[in-house]
């Protein structure tokens, strides 16, 4: 009673391991769910980004187009004026009523900013290209007179177009001349220069919107992929606490008591308190049942009259023997019925002690010398091989030579067979013992005493 109390007794002052765990579980789930925050928040915050540079992108590409636009119908315009190829003033035209690309432009920019800095100073471009038309269309109506066109073919706004009476009385060539001033002077310039100052201010401010929004979403960022690099910092602590927790409490504990099980000792009682259980309870057991199993396992492997491995020690050796690297030779006392009939059990008892010393005599302390049945044997031999079919041979050769010795000390002459078969690569035990076993009784057949190596 004791003795179980001191197996199940348990150290107060010792650590639990699930108590460890369960701690150390709860923390890793808190930084878990905190990790998985902050990595939905920077996520966030890269998505927010990506979309700002995007839109930053789309809206540069806008006010852009509307300058695009804006120099294209001046281009345009001045080729007409120049050239008086219709193909240009076409092209103008398809530009103001079918692409649009002013007011695409603008409307797009609207959408996003509203009635932003950005979108006014675009507003403002578009409102200054706009008015600058209606100096392109006069120029263009003077250049269709001056070219002699018949103005009633052209859009509606050429022909909406009223030339002043001073214009309308100079010659085609002043015409001409007076149709290039309106679009190559310096009024002419100075009112591009508006748009490209209002379509420079709108991309300035947007430039600053957008690289203030940029640094307060990284600001945004940093702070949290600072809490995140803290978060992993905590998550490796916890895991390397929790390491070196199990390897104090259980891997050391553990580690040493595959020592001291190795060697068949008791386990010290070392460690967290389940492994104290564990340690306490083993050794109670240990110790409770350590001379029994001793007996009983030498009682139910060996043999009572010779000392060698029994029938049931053989089937466990058999079994669990390389036998790539090993031997089987099986013997059988040659008339051994007539000598037990003729001088009586006690005689043949003498004699299966003769033998039996005889053949482990002959054998490695490593190999396995066995009783299997009345008067058979078998020897397992270890790290060996066909090469070693010579030494076979002699070491049965100088077993019936101590058992002819024998037969001076009152034992009747007797000698022993022998069959033998070797192991190899895909050969079960079953069929290396029915080798042996042929070549056994192939030996018995030619009279005995000898013995026979199976190929």
């Amino acid at each position: 009673m004791a003795a179980k109390q001191r197996a199940g007794g348990l150290d107060r002052r010792s650590i639990s391991i699930r108590s460890v765990q369960l701690v150390v579980a709860c923390v890793t789930l808190l930084i878990s769910v905190l990790l998985l925050v902050a990595t939905f928040t920077a996520k966030t915050g890269y998505t927010r980004m990506r979309e700002n540079t995007d839109n930053y992108i789309q809206w540069e590409r806008d006010a852009k187009d509307l300058q695009i636009a804006s120099d294209y119908l001046t281009e345009q315009a001045r080729c007409f004026v120049v050239t008086g190829k219709r193909d240009y003033l076409d092209n103008y035209f398809e530009e103001v009523n079918v692409a649009r690309r002013r007011e695409t432009a603008l409307e797009n920019i609207h959408a996003f900013l509203g009635n932003s800095p950005a979108f006014l100073s675009l507003q403002a471009a578009m409102d200054e290209s706009v008015a600058l038309m209606d100096r392109e269309y006069y120029a263009m109506r003077l250049a269709v007179t001056a070219f002699g066109y018949d103005y009633t073919e052209f859009p509606e706004a050429i022909q909406r177009v009223e030339l002043s009476e001073e214009d309308a009385l100079l010659s085609p060539q002043r015409q001409a001349e007076t149709a290039r001033s309106k679009v190559f002077d310096d009024v002419y310039h100075q009112r591009k220069q508006v748009i490209t100052e209002n379509v420079l201010n709108c991309l300035a401010t947007l430039a600053d919107d957008i690289g203030q929004q940029q640094t307060r979403t990284a600001d945004g960022l940093n702070d949290v992929l600072s809490r995140q690099r803290l978060l992993i910092l905590a998550a490796i602590g916890v895991t390397l606490l929790m390491l070196v927790v199990t390897m104090l409490l259980v891997v050391s504990p553990l580690l040493r008591a595959v020592v001291y099980i190795r060697a068949d000792e008791p386990i010290p009682v070392k460690g967290s308190k389940e492994f104290q259980f564990l340690a306490r309870t083993y050794n109670l057991m240990y110790e409770s049942n350590r001379e029994q199993k001793e007996h009983l396992a030498f009682e139910a492997t060996h043999d009572a009259l010779t000392g060698l491995y029994n029938r049931n020690g053989y089937d466990f050796i058999l079994k669990n023997t390389d036998w790539d690297t090993s031997c089987l030779l099986l013997f059988d006392v040659d008339k051994f019925k007539p000598v037990n009939d003729t001088y009586g059990h006690e005689m043949g008892d003498r004699m299966l002690k003769q033998v039996a010393k005889s053949i482990r005599d002959s054998f490695r302390s490593q190999d396995y010398v066995c009783r299997i049945g009345g008067d058979e044997f078998a020897v397992i031999m270890g790290h060996t091989d066909s090469s070693h079919a010579e030494l076979v041979r002699g070491k049965v050769g100088r077993i019936n030579e101590a058992l002819a010795a024998a037969a001076s000390d009152g034992i009747p002459l007797t000698h022993v067979s022998c069959g033998a078969a070797y192991g190899g690569e895909s050969r079960s035990y079953e069929t290396i013992f029915e080798t042996a076993d042929a070549a056994l009784y192939r030996v018995k057949n030619r009279g005995g005493g000898g013995c026979e190596v199976a190929a």
